[in-house]
């Protein structure tokens, strides 16, 4: 399992319908707004990292108010222990991009 703290920022004026419409997905728990109403704090559950892209994906699909979601902190304890037990094919694992490879 892979628990994040994220910030979900916004459109301004949009913070109160963004949390409502949060409610609907059990993998995410909202904590708080910011002062100004542009970003939220919520926690995000997911099976492994590709769950993890997935939801964040469809969270910026579905609700069209998220200009972006910004993890600030990654708890992936799990899949470390799946990759060192063997559960988990490291070579089969994806490289994350942070910048153009060209």
């Amino acid at each position: 399992m892979v628990i994040t703290g994220s910030a979900v920022l916004v459109d301004r004026g949009s913070a109160e319908d963004v949390i409502e419409r949060l409610k609907q997905y059990p993998q995410v728990t909202y904590h708080v707004a910011s002062d100004a109403g542009t970003e939220l704090v919520v926690n995000l559950e997911a099976d492994d990292f590709e769950d993890l892209e997935r939801l964040c994906s469809r969270l910026k699909d579905e609700v069209c108010e998220i200009v972006d979601i910004a993890h600030i902190y990654v708890n992936f304890e799990d899949e470390i222990h799946k990759i060192r037990s063997g559960r988990v094919d490291k070579t089969r694992l994806k490289k994350p991009k942070f910048f153009d490879e060209r």
